[in-house]
């Protein structure tokens, strides 16, 4: 049995434990099936040369509550999700099953105690939240789907305390590390993976061995952090602290000579972090006003000149602003990043980034029609992305909805790494 698996069983036996004399609990049982066809014509493929993708992905999303009572609440629900395409020039086939929440919640009028596996999601931007640390992304997922849709479930123990005056005290522990994906279904060869695959020295290129080093299962190596949260006039404000792991793995070179590796070894590590950080937000008029800042006291850098982890330090922030009218919604954020590395470190880093986030929603006052366009721009390095989504109910539960993403760049960041993996969707979704 997985690892995830036993903790959320070992959760759910001992919370439910107290509750076996309850009444009969009320149930609900909802989800959804999709099928989705997506393109990535100019996806890299070997020596970088472009081998596009196209792939047809269905998926089964199930959600299962149990509600005893008035205190003990259980939640079940998983997906599972196959691949079937072409991935540069050869035939790619995988399959999965994830939890997305496997978990029991014991709550009273001041404590709220959750175990299992689950979400915790801290933090007010758009789509680019610094404090949103708990749980790890799925870098596909969030290009093709946005945020939301990327998180991957973690084991935890969850602790609200619901204080004087309206504020709360949200403590998180992670006993188990999840490392972020590139791609749950094939990620050494998915399109928007970032990991190397070849090195070049003088026009000699050689292809790139990667081993996975995750922390070890120990008590020491449990993550946890913190969550303040209240409100003082018209102006709700949280303070967090969290220690961890990076989820994105960054690449050192490893030992100059590795028996039977024919290539360049290269160690995917995930170095320790500490974050304490906060945000705000409040109203002026018709527009909300938010902003959030997250200070990575103890931070780890990738070279860009070499496989190489860097000790660093790190400040991100952001304000944004949003307003609601009539069928739509506009938002905007400014989104910067400064990084220095630490005393007795050398290399090239990328130091500094500056991004505008914005997106526009409308729907109608049916629900029966969706439009999301969201650009993020980074005039630094010259990148950018783009991706506009449109969806119509075709029937109560029926959704039809097509997407298309761009993505461009010629600097050091993320987007950069990803310019030219632009894509297209049809995706059909039915809810039950």
């Amino acid at each position: 049995m997985p690892r995830h698996a036993r903790v959320a069983a070992l959760a759910l036996a001992l919370l439910a434990a107290p509750v076996t004399a309850v009444a009969q609990p009320a149930a609900t049982l909802s989800g959804y099936t999709s099928l989705m066809l997506d393109a990535v014509p100019d996806a890299p493929g070997p020596s970088a040369s472009p081998a596009g993708a196209i792939e047809l992905r269905g998926r089964v999303f199930l959600d299962g509550r149990l509600t005893f009572g008035e205190r003990l609440t259980v939640r079940a629900s998983a997906w599972a999700e196959g691949l079937t395409g072409e991935r540069n020039g050869s035939a790619r086939r995988a399959a999965l099953a994830q939890p997305h929440e496997i978990s029991a919640t014991w709550a009273t009028s001041a404590l709220e105690v959750t175990a299992g596996i689950g979400q915790v999601v801290w933090g007010r931007l758009d789509e680019f939240q610094p404090t949103d640390v708990v749980n790890p992304i799925d870098v596909t997922r969030f290009f093709l789907e946005g945020r939301a849709e990327a998180r991957r479930a973690v084991a935890l123990a969850r602790l609200r305390a619901f204080l004087p005056a309206g504020a709360t005290f949200d403590a998180v522990y992670v006993p188990v590390f999840r490392a972020a994906t590139f791609d749950m279904l094939g990620e050494a060869t998915s399109p928007f993976s970032l990991a190397p695959r070849e090195a070049c020295v003088t026009g000699a290129c050689l292809p790139v061995v990667t081993s996975q080093v995750r922390p070890a299962v120990t008590v020491a190596n449990g993550q946890g952090g913190a969550r303040l949260a209240a409100t003082t006039g018209r102006v709700d404000w949280a303070l967090m602290a969290w220690r961890g792991f990076e989820a994105v793995p960054l690449y050192e070179a490893a030992a100059p000579f590795v028996p039977g590796v024919r290539g360049v070894a290269v160690d995917a590590v995930h170095p320790r972090t500490t974050v304490v950080g906060g945000d705000v937000e409040t109203v002026r008029g018709a527009w909300g006003v938010r902003g959030e800042l997250a200070w990575h006291v103890e931070d780890t850098l990738q070279a860009t000149d070499r496989f190489a982890a860097l000790a660093a330090r790190s400040v991100e922030g952001g304000v944004g602003v949003d307003r609601r009218a009539g069928d739509y919604r506009v938002s905007a954020t400014i989104l910067g990043v400064a990084r220095r590395l630490r005393a007795g470190e050398a290399g090239l880093v990328d130091r500094h980034d500056l991004q505008v986030v914005t997106s526009v929603d409308r729907s109608n006052a049916r629900d029966t029609r969706r439009l999301r366009l969201f650009g993020v721009y980074n005039p630094g390095d010259r990148s950018a992305f783009v991706r506009g989504v449109g969806g119509v109910s075709v029937r109560d539960g029926w959704w039809l909805e097509a997407s298309a993403g761009w993505l461009t760049g010629n600097g050091t960041d993320t987007l950069s790494r990803l310019a030219g993996r632009d894509f297209v969707y049809l995706r059909a979704r039915v809810y039950f």
